[in-house]
């Protein structure tokens, strides 16, 4: 009974451990999809994401944002970003946000095109079937319009870049916090 009750309390910690293992830092690879993102909007503010996956914690997720803010101000070669908003949501992994407006193409499917289903989801015909798979039939829309991707966290910062000591937010009540740009890692030694 021993053996047993050390080998479950074993089974228990690798469970914890992996568990609690971060997620990688990644780029979104498609519009939805976990990873970072930063969209440029018209009045020079940049908006930095972070789609988290299934688990991962809000404050992993919000490091990964301020993170990929850093690396976006040392791209952009800004000495600092200030951070003017901060959201953290729940958001549908796999679906493009409403930040499909301001992006286009990126953050949408930029097709335009049309699924042949009105704005509530059921087809545009009174066919009563959608298309799939459900036991060699059709899906009944039923059970279409109940099923809902799974939520994951995000965290969106709306952010200035500057640079310099002197820094100005017109038409802000209050200073935002500055963080310093994150700086380029230094290149691998050539090996001759």
């Amino acid at each position: 009974m021993k053996t047993f009750s050390l080998f479950a309390a074993a089974a228990a910690a690798v469970v914890a451990v992996s568990a609690a293992e971060a997620k990688p830092y990644k780029a979104a690879e498609t519009p939805g999809a976990p990873g970072y993102f930063n969209v440029l909007d018209e009045s020079g503010f940049w908006t930095v994401g972070y789609t988290g996956e299934p688990g991962q914690s809000n404050k992993e997720i919000a490091q990964y944002a301020m993170k990929r803010a850093g690396d976006l101000a040392a791209e952009q070669k800004q000495e600092w970003f200030a951070v003017l908003t901060t959201t953290n949501r729940m958001v549908q992994l796999g679906v493009a946000d409403d930040l499909q407006k301001r992006a286009g193409n990126f953050m949408g499917s930029g097709a335009g095109g049309t699924t042949g289903a009105s704005p509530s989801g059921a087809p545009a015909s009174g066919n009563r079937n959608n298309s799939g798979s459900f036991g060699g039939a059709s899906v009944p829309n039923d059970v279409l319009e109940r099923w809902q991707p799974r939520k994951v966290r995000q965290t969106l910062l709306v952010i200035e870049l500057g640079s310099g000591d002197k820094a100005e937010f017109p038409g802000l009540g209050r200073t935002p916090e500055i963080f310093p740009a994150t700086p380029a890692a230094p290149a691998a030694p050539a090996n001759d």
